[in-house]
């Protein structure tokens, strides 16, 4: 569970902690290596910006091994933004980990439904298994972002209150 902060008090290892404006560059680095970096010399980039008041990142030992954001489209609806962990990193449950702190975050901010594209196989699973996403439809990508060879988001929604439901009774 994070604090309010958004620290993960549970592994001192890898803390999962909100971003601060100096690690925007690092964060956009580890996006880049899977080719899901905001653009921000496109007129239709799928994403234009990093907002580090609605990011998390994880941290070990100083560097920043992972990062995901969130954007708010309404009082009640938000939508996650890119996510990714370092190569390194990856299989140590640090992604599940700052879905959950987003996911907290969005909760406590009143939302209750939370959207997410994605052009992955593996990732739409893992967002239905261990979050209980539902797929609602695809979406045409503008260009060329994230897998290269897929040409349609897939959409997945989240009812945010179900989820907390789940995660209160563990």
């Amino acid at each position: 569970m994070t604090d309010t902060d958004g620290t993960d008090e549970t592994d001192t290892a890898v803390r999962i902690r909100k971003m601060h404006e100096a690690d925007v560059s690092a964060a956009m680095d580890i996006l880049d290596e899977y080719d899901m970096a905001p653009k921000t010399d496109r007129d239709d980039a799928e994403r234009s910006e990093i907002r580090v008041e609605n990011s998390f990142v994880a941290e070990h030992d100083g560097d920043i091994v992972g990062t995901a954001s969130y954007i708010v489209h309404d009082d009640t609806l938000a939508e996650t933004a890119s996510m990714a962990v370092t190569p390194d990193y990856r299989g140590e449950g640090l992604g599940y980990r700052l879905q959950a702190a987003r996911l907290e975050e969005m909760y406590s901010r009143g939302i209750e439904t939370v959207r997410t594209e994605t052009d992955r196989p593996g990732t739409i699973e893992w967002y239905i298994e261990h979050f209980g996403y539902e797929r609602v439809g695809t979406n045409p990508k503008k260009h060329d972002f994230s897998l290269s060879d897929v040409d349609e988001w897939t959409v997945l929604e989240l009812d945010l209150e179900a989820w907390a439901e789940r995660v209160d009774r563990r």
